[in-house]
């Protein structure tokens, strides 16, 4: 490369990182609007509502019915130019533009806000996408797919918080995708440019105190200073298990998916009623909170790894599984990611019912790790979300998180490869 041909370059990424900074800022602002907006709504629909009809408690008939009503105004969403972006199953859309974002936030904000048991991840990677699109209108410019993908990743900080967790996933996609362009360096500085501008707006700058950052952790969690050979013998056949669980719920999805390709709109609504029945039957059966059966679940991993009794931790975990399948192939739009690390966390907290609580950091962590590899097939973001939320009980949790990534990674890779090709994990 000439003297002039290395100028020309720097100036390139210093341009392109320049343009990705204001990018992270514009797409991190709106990212925290969706979420803010959800969280406004979700509160309005499930406490507000009750408490003006009179009801101390969430009556049945709410709890039944705001799924369904959920499922009703998603299909509306649906029908809107764009489709409502990509199901659940079907991996992030990252060829969202802005003529299509609008009926993706709609499904989503429909879906979330009535208790799908998903993540809002991947609708607010398919916003940043779209924001990033706008940079370069015309399609055919080679710095629009780049731009839409760090507008993407910029995004996921709003539910992601530590911008550690995106740059890792941004390296295992240039890794394992195979897709080299994106490990170009004037391709990776302007994506961490955008990362920056992302996280600025959760945590501030200079006078101006930020929208608050993501608190992506566990606290509470008792101290682990030392790995515990039983720990990690627990823990591999734990791992195991939740890779295990993490498969079968996609797989149970992609059987749910094909009644939706000959019925959208009915089974949207028969997803919406089993959603709001698996919740009911949690609360009539264990006298716990509708909320461990609804929504993503990141809110509720302490309730998760601390059950009451065997009987109840059982009861939530299978109607946070059936609803979340459910969720997955009915048609609701949102992301897999957190459902499936409640999930883990659910059975790490039954895991230390039989065997005790002193190992329960990191047992979490295998779980959380596992979890996150066997959903999304990456085993370094699923270590770095692991180690990042039981860090408070202590840096010894990285070795069991690791043994939680490997082997949900190897049973990940052994299921999808020996029984469905079809059932593969969605691409992150």
């Amino acid at each position: 490369m000439t003297e002039t041909q290395s100028a020309d370059q720097l100036r390139t990424i210093t341009r392109f990182s320049a343009l990705s900074l204001v990018v992270g800022l514009v797409v991190g602002l709106a990212a925290a609007l969706f979420v803010m907006t959800q969280r406004t709504v979700t509160t309005w629909i499930w406490h507000t509502i009750p408490q003006a009809l009179g009801q101390a408690t969430l009556p049945w008939w709410l709890m039944v019915g705001l799924p369904i009503i959920g499922a009703g105004l998603t299909w509306m969403a649906l029908q809107l130019p764009g489709g409502g972006g990509l199901g659940p199953l079907q991996g992030a859309a990252l060829d969202t533009g802005p003529r299509e974002v609008g009926s993706v936030m709609l499904a989503a904000l429909a879906s979330l806000c009535f208790g799908a048991v998903l993540s809002p991840a991947g609708p607010l990677m398919a916003l940043g996408t779209a924001l990033g699109a706008l940079t370069f209108r015309d399609p055919l410019h080679p710095a629009r797919n780049m731009m839409m993908t760090i507008g993407a990743l910029a995004a996921g900080g709003a539910v992601m918080g530590n911008p550690l967790v995106t740059t890792i996933l941004l390296l295992e996609v240039v890794v394992f995708d195979g897709q080299a362009s994106l490990g170009k360096t004037n391709v990776i500085l302007p994506a961490l440019a955008g990362l920056a501008g992302g996280y600025m707006v959760q945590v501030g700058l200079g006078p101006w105190s930020g929208l608050g950052e993501v608190q992506l952790a566990l606290p509470g969690l008792t101290k682990y200073d030392q790995v515990k050979i039983p720990d990690l013998l627990v823990g591999v056949v734990l791992a195991a298990a939740v890779a295990v669980v993490s498969y079968l719920a996609l797989r149970s999805g992609y059987l749910v998916s094909r009644l939706a390709t000959k019925s959208g709109l009915w089974t949207l609504l028969l997803s919406g009623a089993v959603v709001g029945l698996c919740s009911w039957f949690v609360v009539f059966t264990t006298g716990q909170s509708h909320e461990l059966v609804l929504f993503a679940g990141n809110g509720a991993m302490l309730s998760y790894l601390a059950p009451p009794t065997m009987l109840a931790a059982v009861v939530v975990f299978a109607g946070k599984f059936i609803a979340y399948a459910f969720c997955l192939g009915g048609g609701f739009r949102g992301g897999v990611l957190f459902p499936a690390i409640a999930l883990g966390t659910m059975m790490a907290g039954i895991t230390c019912l039989i065997v005790g609580t002193d190992g329960m950091p990191a047992l979490a962590a295998v779980a959380i790790a596992a979890a996150t590899a066997g959903s999304l097939g990456k085993p370094f973001t699923a270590l770095v979300m692991a180690v990042l939320l039981t860090n408070s009980a202590g840096s010894a949790v990285t070795v069991p998180a690791i043994v939680g990534a490997i082997v949900g990674m190897l049973v990940n890779l052994y299921l999808n490869g020996r029984f469905s090709p079809k059932a593969a994990t969605p691409d992150a």
